[in-house]
């Protein structure tokens, strides 16, 4: 027995499929603001389909001007929607006159063919070739925004790959109704599995492409909170639990590491006088820094305000005392345009003090302070006496006492016993 199926019925369900996967997209395009322009083209892809499938499954019900000529060129026209709505996804030049100019040529060509049933195969060859092309317009956008690698790539590999298998569907398509005519009666029967095959892909591909673009969009959206949750916006470094959840990890491996904890002196003053915007200035600037000095495998993160940790996962403490003064030095050589010169006041520390980060961070910490306490803009590596002939001598403000005053011997000193 011969299976007989109704590609009115199909295209009906999938007409409100259609729609309802428009009103979705259209719902999601203040997801994800950098999105919402393919999003909204995307929508009226959507929604052109499912109007042409609906007035396709209406035919005989409606005017035959709208269920042939209208819903023929609406729904090729949707196809050249959809290719805008991937420009935009991708970040290539809008090409708005593009759709434009499709649309009007295939509403010249429709209404040229006209509403003869005698031309269905005429009809299905046009449509069949605007989307193959469309969807092969696709691929080389979607490709070559998958080696940019700024997106998942799953998402990628799935839209890249809807788009080949749509445009060879649409050829297949083209080749069999070349060879053995429309194959549709005119009641929309067509007669076994195989002839239902290129409809069912026809009703079915809005959605799955709906499905596979809100994937992507969800995987920008998933990406752009993970930054905001591990990378400091201001400064482009991680933020503190990026830092200790990372610093973790590498103490977790065999080497010897090396902390630096690092405190930009008098930062209030900068603010204060020369108003937070200078502030912001000069702490981009001095992260900037951190990542061009810093070893290619060292961890930088922004601890608090003006404070940032440095974590060397390998390196003697000499080697790490080296280049906490290289760091020192380099602050001091940078112009900021205000009345006195930035400066960093380093605490060190290193395997011997501890295992774990927490007993690294305390370390560091106590020697920060000290290195404050006894003038700033200088490297402290041990809890012992500090030399003066091994630190730079301080900058001071106007009215400071400078190093070695009574006044700083003996606030030195009651460092030292806590």
């Amino acid at each position: 027995m011969t299976l007989v199926f109704d590609v009115r019925t199909l295209f009906y369900v999938g007409s409100l499929t259609a729609l309802a996967c428009a009103l979705m997209l259209w719902q999601s395009r203040g997801l994800h603001a950098p999105s919402a322009a393919a999003l909204r083209w995307a929508a009226a892809s959507q929604l052109m389909f499912g109007a042409a499938m609906a007035w396709i499954s209406l035919r005989g019900a409606i005017p035959d001007l709208l269920s042939y000529q209208l819903a023929n060129t609406v729904g090729g026209a949707a196809a050249a929607v959809a290719y805008e709505s991937v420009r935009r996804l991708v970040g290539a030049r809008p090409l708005p006159w593009l759709t434009a100019v499709a649309t009007a040529g295939l509403l010249a060509v429709n209404l040229a063919l006209g509403d003869d049933p005698a031309r269905l195969a005429a009809r299905l060859h046009l449509n069949a070739a605007v989307h193959a092309v469309f969807a092969a317009a696709a691929v080389p956008l979607l490709l070559g925004r998958l080696r940019q690698g700024d997106d998942a790539p799953r998402p990628l590999r799935w839209a890249t790959g809807f788009m080949v298998a749509f445009a060879i569907a649409h050829l297949f398509r083209m080749a069999v109704t070349a060879k053995s005519g429309a194959l549709v009666s005119m009641t929309g029967m067509v007669e076994g599995p195989l002839q239902m095959l290129m409809p069912a892909v026809f009703a079915l591909a809005p959605m799955a492409y709906a499905m596979i673009l809100l994937g992507l969009v969800n995987g920008r959206l998933s990406a752009e909170l993970w930054r905001l949750a591990t990378i400091d916006t201001l400064t482009g470094l991680r933020t503190r639990r990026s830092f200790i959840d990372e610093a973790r990890r590498a103490l977790s491996d065999e080497g010897r590491p090396v902390l630096l904890m690092l405190d930009l002196d008098r930062f209030k003053q900068i603010n204060d006088r020369h108003g937070h915007a200078s502030g912001d200035r000069v702490l981009a600037r001095f992260a900037r820094l951190l990542r061009e000095v810093s070893p290619q495998a060292a961890l930088v993160g922004r601890y608090g305000g003006e404070e940032f940790c440095l974590l060397l996962p390998d390196a003697s403490p000499d080697d790490g005392q080296a280049h906490a003064q290289r760091l020192c030095d380099a602050v001091r050589r940078i112009d900021h345009g205000l009345s006195a010169p930035v400066t960093v006041s380093i605490g060190l520390a290193s395997g011997s003090d501890g295992g774990t980060l927490e007993e690294l961070l305390l370390a560091a910490d106590r020697r920060l302070y000290r290195a404050k306490a006894t003038g700033r803009d200088r490297v402290v590596a041990t809890d012992g006496p500090l030399s003066p002939d091994t630190v730079p001598l301080p900058l001071l403000e106007p009215g400071t006492a400078p190093t070695g005053s009574p006044a700083v011997q003996d606030h030195s000193a009651s460092v030292q016993t806590q």
